[in-house]
């Protein structure tokens, strides 16, 4: 669907559109892909298949700001459907087109429309204390640490009543969570380490992440990845999978748990809905204060194979063991 959001004229005079192009829109695939070929295919792929049919549970809306028919300005929402729950990438003005206030009108246009859908948060991640990070904080964005995280929210209380306890339900991921894990992994409370597979370590991103596991899940390198959904909300408020460690020829299968402290409780949920594979080795790591993850895993037959003293430093700068978990073909 195309949807023009209006005119507006740039700091140089020049007249300007803003359109909205909601996936599916395959006539739209090569044109907004030629302003993305910088990126790399694990951002093409989900991308060029939103265009051409639409990822289940997914919105994916283009916004593009042109100069008659030249587009000189793009960025890139991922919206989860059930929840307004949204991740911003992909934000481009051309070269000779900057200064113009092409980005502050994109801005404007997109959190006008999510607004007007109901939309509740919206997540994004950029250089910390670096030019953009300042122009997304001149437009309501706020920092969730010091990693680049931000957020922008419609209301202040959007965190507690989102991830308020409720009644739950697990399921199979879809594209639609996308944006809802990383809302999930982005905590600033809760087990420090929290994917081993991708490398989530405290207040982290899944943006990359999530394509990275779409396209291990596609290869048979991962499987079963399933999530604890807020029957009240819509959160997200926990996920598990398995993975191959191909750090190791033919190697072990990777337990990555990851609940919100709030529904801790919850994670045996997660772990009753997988279907452990039979006749290989599977690890789990958590952080030495993660007691709770380490007591769930215990309880469905892990053990503790070893400590890793000191294995990393997080991110108050303090040296972390971990705990390495196996249970035993």
């Amino acid at each position: 669907m195309i949807t023009q959001l209006g005119a507006v004229t740039l700091k140089s005079g020049e007249s300007a559109e803003i359109l909205k192009i909601t996936a599916p829109e395959p006539d739209w695939e090569e044109p907004v892909r030629s302003r993305l070929a910088h990126k790399s295919s694990r951002w093409h792929q989900p991308m060029s298949r939103a265009l051409r049919e639409g990822l289940p549970g997914l919105t994916m809306n283009f916004f593009l700001l042109r100069v008659g028919e030249a587009t000189v300005g793009t960025l890139t929402v991922v919206q989860a459907l059930k929840r307004p729950v949204a991740l911003l990438q992909h934000v481009f003005t051309d070269p000779d087109h900057r200064r113009k206030g092409i980005c502050s009108y994109l801005m404007r246009a997109l959190q006008d429309d999510f607004l007007a859908e109901g939309g509740q948060a919206m997540y994004l991640g950029t250089g910390y204390d670096t030019p953009p990070f300042w122009i997304y904080h001149s437009c309501g964005f706020r920092p969730i640490g010091t990693i680049g995280a931000m957020v922008w929210v419609a209301d202040q209380d959007y965190s507690d009543s989102y991830f308020a306890p409720a009644e739950t339900l697990v399921r199979a991921s879809q594209w639609g969570d996308w944006p809802l894990l990383h809302a999930l992994y982005q905590l600033e409370k809760g087990w420090d380490l929290r994917g081993f597979s991708y490398g989530q370590f405290g207040n982290a991103s899944y943006e990359s992440a999530f394509c990275e596991l779409e396209e291990a899940i596609e290869a048979a390198e991962a499987q079963q990845s399933m999530v604890i959904e807020s029957q009240t909300s819509s959160a997200v408020v926990g996920h598990a999978f398995l993975a191959r460690d191909r750090k190791w020829p033919d190697g072990p299968w990777v337990l990555d748990l990851f609940v919100h402290p709030s529904f801790s409780e919850r994670g045996s949920d997660l772990l009753d809905a997988l279907q452990l594979p039979v006749g290989v080795k599977i690890q789990a790591y958590c952080d030495d204060l993660a007691t709770d993850r380490a007591a769930l895993l215990q309880s469905r037959g892990f053990s503790l194979e070893a400590t890793l003293t000191g294995q990393y430093v997080n991110g108050q700068g303090l040296p972390r063991d971990v705990l390495l978990y196996s249970l035993m073909p």
